[in-house]
């Protein structure tokens, strides 16, 4: 185990185990976890779980038992493999009972009594598949047998360490996906943070800091979430399954997510207060919240005897979505016996309702236009109105509550209640059972501070290219001034009567220029980070304008328009006609937008995708279409979805480039109560502060001392300074601070006067950050901009001055001690040089693997002020002596490294000198036996037999003393250092 796990362990990892027991979780040795999965190809307790589906299952006798057993111990290690174990612990599986010939629903859990199940948590928990690399996860929680959340911890000094546990993840996906089969949830945490998700969506945009408002500690943070009662309730009612863009994808509900559907539930369940407005920012999940609910109810036949939910919509492209989403999230209900209906017309939903229908009816709002009053009075029909803010505009609203006069009515909506009198009659349908006016909210300020969604900049086009003020605010915002635009449809409306500004927004010789803008923009600006834009026209024609303007700047792939069809366009619009998507074309436009390198990259639009489209690469709106109240507020919405590329980088903010002009009066184009909106919006000036005052106190601190001559003793004392794990991780995080600023505001005048200082400050990070790094990189982990910027000038080669690899031996270590330079310098350089030999020499690998060890823990050591850099450099000669030595005895032995490791290790060991067993001779026995099964590292078969033959030379001993030394020498043979 290397020196940085034990630190985690003590200060993470064995703490969470302890508080783990003491909320009913019992804990178990590794060792005793590995024999009760039958050793480290298997994941279940299959004798617990056995035990457990008899004692919770009366009919069934052990031999059903370990066939349900072997049947899970079958799913494939896939999301669709994950998907089905979760439905077997949520009991929504049958076997077959031969005694009574019928189907019987199979109990793994026992949710309504937590305390009848068996819980356990481990550690250090290896899985070792066949023909798979291993892999070990930290700490594993288990329930009758079956292991249902991983736990991923890093050392709270490690700078991004939460990053790191979401790779670590990642990578046992990758590599070993048997790890990631069974267990349904995971976190990761470093003591100071607290995240959590689930497995097979392993992403940071879809998970969650676990927050508790009653004590801030990871003691709590850990209790509150595997609490049992609670965490059994997350396995049965808060893991997601749906399919977006094709593919099978799994969530978790958050915690406003949780305490909005279980206050829906609430509410139905109350006989006197039938009303309710649930307001969840956009992209906060609110349609995953109504849908949960709605299963909630279905399923609770106790509570909700013969209950109808109705699921309203309010346009096509929304019934789309949620139609596919219904499908899986309530497809297992409907084995429940759950019916769900669909109205596709006011005539279907009439009869739906006339007849009874049970179940859940998803409908649109304007099916329920001119429908018959009373057309059915019970008081079990609960209604959920997505998108609630427009969906009752008009008389719709009225129709569904004379249509339903008995019925809870529960609004939901991305947007705050507006201040106009539409908002106020939006609180008088759905608030006049609260006195805020919500049954729960979750506001923008929320959402932003746990990284939900991300805040929004915007920034004016140049002047020459806005809309005058007056024009705007009489054609307009005058238009708009008594009634809040609910909807691009609304909108529409009102611009239709703007001639004269709808004319000037249309012109060919400004689309021209803004055209020109975007493309220079958005080559320098937005594609160089590796994110997406949307450019918004304000009608068809001017998307298609836009279209054919831009593919005379840009690569025509580059961009795509996406609008509505009209039937006469290609006589009366050919060149909307011209640019016109069919509707496969404009599905792949739609998925392959939301991919890394792939186009479009910039998406043309009017209408279509400004509402419910969720794609985390749109970075940037160029906004030609005026705007406000909730349209505004749901189509710059579309920017702040958080993202973390593939190489790490993360999406800090979205970016709107006004070329209107409605954003110069916040109060105007937005008009929600202060509160509601705070910090939704912001002028990029805000970000150049705070680059300025963040640029400056790191000059102050990093670099006051920095010389104009960057030679080697400089480079080594500045080095020297962040010895300090600490320090580093202050130098770090200050500058990829001011990186990200200078990514999002580059290129930029006002940035001119900084270039000298954030290359010198981009220099000294890269210097610091190579020095302790465990592979060299001149450009180690730069941002995009910063790279370039860097490979422009030729600073690197004098960074590389210290970032030089040098040779572990006895020449390079003579002449670097008699250079200048500090001792821990050379420390780290000699360090660096012995990880890149065992690296590149895959063969030696196993004899220095050790060494290499043991110097990490001189380092270690080092750097926790532990020991001297002179010590240090006298601990590193001692090291390299005896690494001179194991190599040349190695190659005098004529045994490959693998099998004179095994001597090496055995040599000392006292169960062999009283024995009399000579370690070379066993390692003489080992190569033998090496030849013998030469695919024992992929092929379990040949494992178990080299394991076997293993055992025969050491007869004489103990057996205690027999598997301790057969299983080191597996762990050599198997080449598993890299996984301590």
């Amino acid at each position: 185990m290397t020196s940085s796990k034990i630190t985690e362990a003590e200060a993470v990892q064995f703490p969470m185990v302890r508080h783990a027991a003491e909320v009913g979780w019992v804990p178990l040795e590794p060792s005793e976890a590995t024999r009760l999965r039958g050793g480290e190809t298997g994941m279940l307790f299959r004798d617990e779980l056995v035990a457990a589906l008899l004692r919770l299952n009366g009919w069934m006798n052990d031999s059903i038992a370990r066939s349900v057993v072997q049947r899970l111990d079958a799913l494939p290690p896939t999301v669709e493999g994950n998907r089905e174990l979760l439905a077997w612990l949520r009991g929504e599986r049958q076997w077959h009972d031969e005694a009574e010939q019928r189907h019987r629903p199979v109990q793994i859990i026992d949710f309504e009594s937590p305390g009848a199940n068996s819980l356990h948590v481990s550690w250090e928990w290896k899985l070792k598949p066949p023909s798979r690399k291993s892999s070990r996860a930290d700490v594993v929680f288990v329930v009758n047998g079956v292991p249902v959340a991983i736990v991923e911890h890093k050392n709270p000094k490690t700078s991004d360490a939460i990053q790191q546990g979401i790779a670590q993840l990642k990578r046992y996906e990758r590599e070993t996906p048997e790890l990631m089969a069974v267990p349904q949830l995971f976190n990761v945490t470093h003591l100071l943070e607290y995240w959590y998700g689930v497995t097979w969506n392993i992403a940071r945009r879809y998970m969650a800091r676990w927050k508790e408002p009653l004590e801030d500690s990871y003691r709590f943070a850990v209790q509150s979430f595997f609490e049992p009662t609670d965490f059994l309730r997350t396995l049965q009612h808060w893991i997601l399954f749906y399919v977006e863009d094709g593919a099978t994808r799994k969530t978790v509900l958050r915690q406003h997510q949780r305490k909005a559907a279980e206050l829906v539930v609430q509410r139905c369940a109350e006989p006197k207060r039938r009303r309710g407005l649930i307001w969840h920012t956009q992209g906060s999940g609110k349609t995953f919240t109504l849908l949960t609910a709605a299963r909630l109810i279905l399923e609770d036949k106790g509570t909700f005897e013969r209950a109808t939910v109705i699921a309203v919509v309010d346009r096509t492209e929304l019934e789309g979505q949620l139609k596919g989403w219904v499908e899986r999230l309530l497809g297992e209900t409907q084995q429940q016996e759950v019916v769900v209906s669909y109205a596709y017309s006011r005539a279907d939903l009439e009869e739906l309702l006339t007849t009874g229908r049970r179940g859940l009816i998803v409908s649109m709002i304007h099916k329920f236009e001119d429908i018959e009053e009373n057309v059915d009075t019970r008081d079990n029909i609960y209604v959920f109105i997505d998108e609630a803010h427009r969906s009752v505009a008009g008389d719709l609203g009225n129709y569904l509550i004379g249509a339903l006069p008995k019925a809870t009515i529960i609004g939901f909506t991305g947007t705050p209640v507006d201040q106009t009198v539409h908002g106020r009659g939006t609180f008088k349908i759905f608030g006049t059972d609260d006195d805020p006016g919500y049954l729960h909210r979750y506001t923008i300020a929320e959402s932003i501070e746990d990284e939900t969604t991300l805040p929004i900049s915007y920034t004016a086009a140049p002047s020459e290219m806005l809309v005058p003020a007056e024009q705007l605010e009489k054609e307009f915002f005058e238009l708009t001034k008594d009634e809040g635009v609910t909807d691009q449809g609304e909108l529409g409306k009102v611009l239709d009567q703007a001639v004269n500004l709808k004319a000037f927004l249309t012109a060919d010789d400004r689309i021209k220029k803004i055209a020109e803008f975007v493309a220079t923009d958005f080559r320098e600006k937005v594609e160089p980070l590796g994110y997406k834009a949307f450019l918004v026209g304000v009608n068809r024609e001017a998307c298609a304008k836009y279209k054919s303007a831009l593919d005379e700047l840009l690569p025509p792939e580059w961009s795509a328009a996406v609008y509505t069809e009209a039937s006469d366009d290609s006589e009366e619009r050919p060149l909307v006609a011209q640019h016109q998507l069919s509707s496969s074309a404009e599905e792949d436009v739609r998925r392959m937008f939301k991919k890394e390198n792939e186009n479009p990259k910039i998406i043309i639009v009017t209408d279509k995708l400004l509402t419910g489209y969720d794609a985390p690469l749109l970075y940037c709106m160029y906004l030609d279409k005026p705007m406000r109240d909730h349209a505004l507020l749901q189509a710059i919405a579309r920017v702040n979805r958080p993202h973390t590329s593939a190489s790490g980088s993360r999406k800090r903010v979205g970016l709107i480039v006004d070329f209107v002009g409605v954003l110069r009066d916040l109060e105007a184009a937005l008009r929600f109560d202060s509160s509601d909106v705070s910090g939704v919006i912001e002028d990029i000036d805000v970000l150049l502060n705070d680059f300025r005052n963040k640029i400056d106190k790191a000059t102050e601190d990093y670099l006051a001392n920095w010389g104009s001559e960057e030679d080697d003793e400089q480079i080594e004392k500045i080095v020297a300074r962040f010895l300090e794990i600490e320090e580093r991780k202050k130098l770090f995080e200050a500058y990829k601070e001011i990186e990200a600023l200078w990514e999002i505001l580059s290129p930029s005048a006002e940035l001119r006067p900084h270039i000298d200082t954030f290359k010198q400050l981009a220099s000294l990070y890269a210097v610091v950050r190579n020095a302790y790094a465990k592979k060299i990189d001149p450009m180690t982990d730069l941002a995009n901009k910063t790279r370039r910027m860097i490979q422009e000038r030729a600073i690197q080669e004098k960074l590389g001055s210290f970032v030089k690899s040098v040779t572990f031996d006895v020449d390079t270590f003579e002449r670097l001690r008699g250079e200048s330079g500090t001792d821990e310098a050379k420390v780290f350089n000699l360090v660096r040089g012995f990880r890149q030999e065992v690296e590149d020499d895959p063969e030696m690998r196993p004899l220095l693997w050790p060494l290499k060890e043991r110097a990490e823990r001189i380092i270690k050591d080092l750097e926790e002020r532990k020991t001297s850099g002179i010590k240090a450099m006298e601990q590193l000669e001692l090291l390299l002596n005896e690494k001179l030595e194991a190599v040349n005895q190695q190659q005098e032995s004529g045994l490959s490294p693998k099998a004179y490791r095994v001597h090496w290790d055995l040599k000392n060991d006292n169960s062999l000198k009283s024995a009399g067993i000579s370690s070379m001779s066993i390692a003489e026995e080992t190569e033998a036996l090496i030849m013998q099964f030469p695919n024992a590292t992929v092929n379990a078969e040949e494992e178990r037999g080299l394991r076997a033959a293993l055992y025969t030379p050491l007869l004489q001993l103990s057996a205690q003393d027999r598997e301790s030394i057969v299983k080191n020498i597996m762990a050599i043979l198997l080449d598993e250092a890299e996984d301590e």
